[in-house]
This record gives structure tokens, C-alpha cells and sequence, in this order.
């Protein structure tokens, strides 16, 4: 869901940065779109392509280690069903509170697995995004782009502040248009 929502903004930021090359003015007018295909980069850039099948093994050790401790919790869960008729209730209730302390456990793991796999992500992959943008800001500058996006995430990596609206925008906020 949260990587549908960016996509959208991606999306939008991508038309309105591309309407603002289009609008009228000198400046704007010499500008150009470019765009960068990060998709591809990883799969032809051999530093990208190992970053990522490094970070996609660590997801997948991490998903395994997961598996493992959902099924031990449903072996507890199928043994403490079972048992249920036989225990007396001191240690049934035992059992119930050992079941509520290990499902406790596997939602903090699942928590921190998430966060680790976020920072496994930047530390693997953040320092090629730096450096596509540092590149794309270099092309940018000396070709005289006034926007380049890339175009399989959907976010911009250069923009001339040349070509940044949001000042006259917020200047015409501020007088109160409309329209």
C-alpha cells in the first residue's frame, strides 16, 4: 500500500514537473525532460545488480527465519489444542500465557525484521542512488536539463531551480487566485 501511494505521488510529481517544462517563459523554454531508468541500471550496472541480489538474499534469510517462527508458534498452538482437555487449569493457563509471550515475540521480530530490511536496504543500495543522483545532477547542470526522473520509480534526481514553481505559486496563494 505504501509503495502504491509513493507511485501515485511519483506519478503526479512527474506530470506537474513535466507541465511546468511545458508552461511559457524563457527560461522554461530551453529546458528539457530527461529521465533515468533505475530498473535498468540495476540489471545491467554490475555493483547495482550484486547490491541487490545481496539485499534480496537478506530478505530472504530473514522470511525463512520468519516462516520458522510462525510454524512454532502453530506447533504451540495445535499442542496447547490438544492438550487442552488434559491439562488442569493452572497449567493450561501456563501454557496460554507461554503462547501470549511467544506471539509477543514474533510480532516485536516481525517489527524489527521490517526495519532491518529497511536499513539493510540503504546500506546496500542507498550509496548507488546516491551516486545515479550525484550523476544526474552533473548531467543536469552541464547539458541544461531542467528535470530528470526516474522513470521506474517515479522520482525526480535533478531539478533546475529554474524551472521550481512553488514560489509564484505560493505567491498566488498568498493574493488568494483560484484559478
Amino acid at each position: 500500500m505504501r509503495h502504491m501511494l509513493s507511485r501515485r505521488i511519483g506519478a503526479l510529481l512527474l506530470t506537474l514537473a513535466t507541465l511546468s517544462l511545458l508552461a511559457p517563459g524563457a527560461a522554461l523554454a530551453a529546458k528539457t525532460l530527461g529521465v533515468v531508468d533505475s530498473q535498468r541500471i540495476v540489471e545491467e550496472y554490475p555493483v547495482a545488480k550484486d547490491a541487490q541480489e545481496q539485499w534480496q538474499r537478506y530478505v530472504r534469510d530473514l522470511e525463512r527465519e520468519i516462516g520458522e517462527k510462525e510454524r512454532a508458534l502453530q506447533r504451540l498452538v495445535e499442542e496447547i489444542e490438544s492438550q487442552k482437555m488434559l491439562l488442569g487449569e493452572d497449567a493450561l493457563n501456563t501454557r496460554l500465557r507461554e503462547l501470549d509471550q511467544q506471539k509477543a515475540e514474533y510480532f516485536r521480530f516481525r517489527e524489527q525484521a521490517d526495519s532491518r530490511v529497511q536499513q539493510e536496504y540503504q546500506d546496500k543500495i542507498g550509496p548507488i542512488i546516491d551516486q545515479v543522483k550525484t550523476i544526474a545532477e552533473r548531467i543536469g547542470k552541464e547539458e541544461g536539463f531542467g528535470i530528470i526522473i526516474d522513470s521506474a520509480a517515479f522520482t525526480v534526481l535533478y531539478l533546475d531551480p529554474d524551472v521550481d514553481l512553488t514560489n509564484k505559486i505560493l505567491a498566488a496563494l498568498a493574493r488568494g487566485d483560484r484559478d
